[in-house]
């Protein structure tokens, strides 16, 4: 018997020949389906053109839209790949698509290949176009003047705080936040945070239907004490977020940062945004944005 007689009558060879035909078949229709999504978000990218206002830069990457398209996908998956897995696969569709329409430019602080690169390339896909900047000031500036679509900033990490001088140029620049993205600490030890930044953008974004809003209280001293906690629970909001930085290094006042579950435009929020502004000082609405999907 020839070789050729006996791998053809192998049961096994038999049987795996059919399942990598059957393989083929259906990478085939993922094929063809990848590129009917692209022709579709090719044109909603000309309908947002064709029906822009004059002057109107038309936005094309809308993170509420992309947090609750991820959250369906892991809503609706049924395995074997697991909800995270298949989550990121979708996430690099859309990058790969978004660039068919308008491909994005991000900017974070440098060097290249640093966590802030892994972050903007985990929250905006391969596709992306990344540029490290020298500074934090450059980075704002680049994002404020349309130099870059979006930054990936640093919030906190291991044993970090939340850098006040980040959150100074975000109010100095008129800027929002809208969105955030986690990485795992490496190496990984007992109890350890994940790596947390924030992306941050000239748009404001729109309920997602699971959010934060993140804004920044500064108060003089006389009223620096009030219990901000006390009054999120009465107003049936939840604080998940609160950081102080007291005194002399800011002429005397206090500067809380505060993130919250919720959408500014929930009334709840709304109404306590009201309250926060009828104590004293000032509140500065840093933005609202999806929860990390992934």
């Amino acid at each position: 018997m020839q070789e050729s007689d006996r791998t053809s009558a192998d049961p096994q060879e038999v049987q795996l020949r059919r399942l990598r035909d059957r393989i083929d078949a259906v990478d085939r229709q993922i094929q063809q389906l990848l590129n009917d999504r692209a022709r579709l978000a090719q044109e909603v990218a000309e309908v947002k053109q064709r029906h822009r206002k004059e002057n109107e830069t038309p936005v094309f990457y809308r993170p509420e839209r992309e947090a609750q398209v991820l959250r369906a996908v892991m809503a609706r998956n049924q395995g074997p790949l697991p909800d995270p897995a298949v989550a990121r696969l979708f996430r690099e569709i859309m990058s790969v698509c978004l660039a068919l329409e308008q491909p994005l430019r991000v900017v974070f602080p440098g060097p290249a290949g640093s966590l802030n690169q892994q972050a903007a390339q985990k929250h905006f896909g391969q596709a992306v176009h990344c540029q490290p900047l020298p500074s934090l000031e450059q980075v704002v500036g680049a994002v404020e003047q349309g130099r870059a679509d979006y930054a990936v900033l640093a919030s906190a990490g291991e044993n970090a705080a939340l850098s006040w001088q980040t959150l100074a140029l975000l109010c100095r620049f008129g800027l929002r936040v809208c969105g955030e993205v986690e990485l795992e600490p490496a190496p990984t030890s007992t109890g350890a945070q994940p790596l947390r930044f924030l992306v941050v953008g000239r748009e404001a974004v729109g309920p997602s239907g699971d959010d934060k809003t993140s804004l920044l209280l500064s108060r003089g001293e006389a009223g620096a004490e009030h219990d901000l906690p006390a009054l999120f629970r009465r107003r049936a909001v939840r604080l998940m977020r609160l950081e102080r930085c007291d005194g002399g290094a800011h002429g005397g006042v206090t500067l809380c940062y505060i993130e919250l579950e919720g959408h500014c435009e929930d009334p709840a929020i709304t109404g306590l945004l009201t309250e926060l502004g009828s104590l004293g000082g000032e509140v500065t609405l840093l933005g609202s944005y999806p929860k990390a999907v992934l």
